[in-house]
């Protein structure tokens, strides 16, 4: 019990970081420089929070997760981002009520994980 409590607190803690390193327009390994972080254990606990989040969003959604072959699993999570103007944005998609926003200047890495969550969750 209190291992379980200690690790949601944990969560919450990392969520928060993730969050404001994701938010933040920096690369994440210059972002976590800036705030002497760890780059490992950043991506260690990225990834809990994107496995939490994929969890969270199969249980509201009444999907069951579907098991990758890949190490990684994109997962949709909304993320607070500064307003960018409209000109910026190079390509909607929408699809089943999901709705990605691409803008000028996405890394090629964002946009794979962007669609290959969209086939995920888009069936």
């Amino acid at each position: 019990m209190v291992q379980k409590l200690t690790h949601e607190m944990r969560l919450q803690h990392w969520r928060q970081i993730v969050t404001d390193c994701r938010s933040s327009g920096q690369p994440i390994k210059e972002w976590c420089e800036n705030h002497e972080i760890n780059i490992k254990t950043y991506y260690h606990w990225q990834k809990q929070v994107y496995k939490e989040t994929c969890q969270t969003l199969c249980t509201h959604s009444g999907k069951t997760p579907e098991v990758l072959s890949t190490p990684q699993i994109p997962v949709f999570a909304e993320v607070a981002q500064p307003l960018r103007p409209k000109e910026a944005m190079a390509l909607t998609i929408e699809k089943n009520g999901l709705m990605i926003h691409i803008y000028e200047g996405a890394a090629s890495q964002t946009i794979e994980a962007a669609l290959s969550a969209l086939r995920m969750y888009v069936r």
